[in-house]
């Protein structure tokens, strides 16, 4: 890790609470910039919500998505994960955690079985006290407080009319343990994100009959995997796709799917997998003008497809009540249930900063609640980087371990007062023209249900545009063109923030980006850059604003909006 340059600026004790991925990540970041760091986790092992969820899990964004940008994974596997990248299990993904611990030395730095019971700052030398709800109530001092507890604290559940009625059982996601669970069972899956797939399939697998209740537009199904020698389907999550204007997002998103659609139905559908593809085409064609991949999130499992098709899954609309035994969907059918499986998702919440009274902590912990108001998701203007959040973001394709990456190297550099915050009226201002943007990208009706929702990488590069670790494109397509190649057509991986900037390995970062697979025969990607060259061509000849590519400038084009950089 590079240090140069660490002991001339300010040094911190920052207490870490949760030790996930953005947990871990936060705490080598402030290790690399020569800060203290102790991370407060409830559990008896490292990794957060991957160690509470249903074991049989499976990721939904691969290897080179997820990886932080400077750690692979284990040194054995380094050249099969770059070149034949895949999608974890849950348990996999874990033991990555634990390697990137033992990698960087974090271990020592992390209290395990240590749940936070309430934080307070003292007002005579604005020193944090965190609490530890343990037999001693032990009460560390931090100078920085980062929170790093992950969006699924508090389960979101629905509230059914007739529920007191209802003589079986309602669960949500997290209760599911295994799928043999649902052995024998007459079960409704509330939902269409990827876990409510995974959920769709074993019931209907393992279950009599099961029902997917989805209230609207389901999420864009994309398989895990594409076809053939593909690899994983978010191999085509790269810079070219998401620079093109989201204002095309209608025509982009037609070139796309229409001509998939239409070589479906002229192939012969003589295996499973290839009616899961034209069943996914036909479900997302279906609600193509009000949701598709530029404007909204993926379910990126085509789970519920199969469950469908090959085991006679139901799709049944919003649940309108219970009685005794059965349920009444808004479609006014009623069917038998024995078990609902809400994957209605999570509500932040951060019951540690309500105990003590503190009316600016009170308020910090509500508005916090809707990550997306706050400064890039990390910062409440009235606060500062006193206290900080992390992870708190979900893109709509991608992962989010990436993006907690950059929040945490921008938290340390502001620890350091390598950074500094605009004004708080700014940081205020700021927030909400990035709102307007989601708005504008993904609809109210989204954002304001999924207060957490952003686009991966125009996210990622309005933080590495702070960081001052964005790299010259310009220059590189004249001076290094295969990487150019590489870094624009594929996969979007994290080791692009770590050519330049505060704490870069380009070597390292070279090699994983060089070495990393991409999918060159794939006809659509240069589709893709005809259609990105022209549009630009139009922005910058003749200043068409629905031409303007999206991730060429920052979210919020305003450079006052922007830190400044000491």
């Amino acid at each position: 890790m590079n240090n140069s340059n660490s002991s001339k600026h300010r040094k911190v004790n920052v207490g870490i609470i949760g030790g996930g991925a953005s947990g871990l990540v936060t705490l080598k970041e402030l290790l690399a910039e020569g800060h203290q760091g102790t991370v407060f986790e409830k559990s008896s092992n490292i990794g957060g919500i991957f160690n509470t969820v249903y074991q049989q899990g499976q990721m939904v964004s691969s290897n080179l998505v997820t990886m932080f940008g400077d750690f692979v994974g284990d040194e054995r596997e380094y050249n099969d994960l770059l070149k034949s990248p895949r999608m974890w299990t849950f348990i996999e993904y874990s033991k990555y955690l634990v390697d990137y611990a033992e990698k960087f030395h974090l271990i020592e730095h992390i209290k395990l079985n240590s749940a936070v019971k309430s934080v307070w700052r003292r007002l005579e030398d604005g020193k944090w006290n965190v609490e530890i709800n343990d037999e001693a109530q032990s009460i560390y001092e931090f100078d920085r407080l980062a929170v790093c507890s992950g969006t699924h604290q508090l389960r979101s559940m629905p509230k059914f009319k007739g529920v007191t009625k209802f003589q079986g059982k309602i669960k949500h996601l997290q209760d599911v343990c295994t799928f043999e669970e649902f052995r024998d069972k007459r079960c409704c899956i509330v939902g269409s994100g990827e876990s409510a797939s995974d959920m769709a399939l074993a019931s209907a697998k393992y279950g009599k009959q099961s029902f997917l209740s989805i209230r609207q537009d389901h999420g864009v199904i994309v398989k895990r995997y594409g076809t053939g020698s593909y690899g994983p389907a978010d191999l085509g999550t790269n810079r070219v796709r998401y620079s093109i204007p989201f204002r095309l997002g209608l025509l982009h998103v037609s070139i796309m799917l229409i001509p998939r659609l239409l070589l479906s139905f002229v192939t012969p559908a003589d295996t499973l997998e290839k009616r899961i593809i034209r069943k996914q085409h036909e479900m997302n064609f279906s609600q193509l003008r009000t949701s598709h991949f530029r404007n909204t999130y993926g379910t990126k499992n085509a789970g519920l497809v199969e469950a469908i098709l090959e085991y006679h899954c139901q799709r049944k609309p919003a649940i309108k009540e219970l009685r005794e035994r059965t349920i009444v969907f808004d479609d006014n059918t009623e069917e038998e249930c024995d078990e609902i499986v809400c994957c209605t998702g999570y509500e932040n919440e951060f019951s540690f900063l309500l105990h003590t009274g503190d009316e600016l902590l009170m308020k910090v912990a509500n508005d916090a609640r809707i990550p997306h108001n706050l400064y890039k998701h990390c910062i409440h203007p009235e606060i500062g980087d006193q206290l900080f959040f992390i992870g708190f973001v979900r893109p709509c394709f991608g992962a989010i371990p990436p993006l907690a990456e950059m929040q945490a190297r921008w938290f340390a550099l502001l620890c350091s007062e390598k950074l500094s915050l605009p004004p708080k009226e700014t940081m205020y201002q700021h927030s909400q023209l990035y709102v307007k943007y989601l708005e504008e990208y993904f609809t109210p009706y989204r954002t304001d249900r999924i207060v957490n929702l952003t686009d991966f990488i125009s996210y990622s590069d309005d933080l590495a545009r702070l960081l001052g670790c964005r790299p010259n494109f310009v220059e590189m397509f004249f001076k290094q063109p295969k990487l150019w190649l590489k870094c624009q057509l594929g996969p979007m991986l994290n080791a692009q923030y770590r050519l330049c900037g505060p704490h870069a390995n380009r070597k390292q970062a070279e090699e994983i980006i060089l070495q990393s697979k991409w999918v060159y025969y794939d006809f659509y990607i240069y589709i893709e850059l005809f259609l990105l060259f022209f549009s630009s061509l139009f922005y910058l000849l003749f200043g068409i604003k629905k031409c303007k590519p999206n991730i060429w400038y920052p979210i919020v084009d305003d450079t006052k909006h922007e830190a400044k950089r000491k």
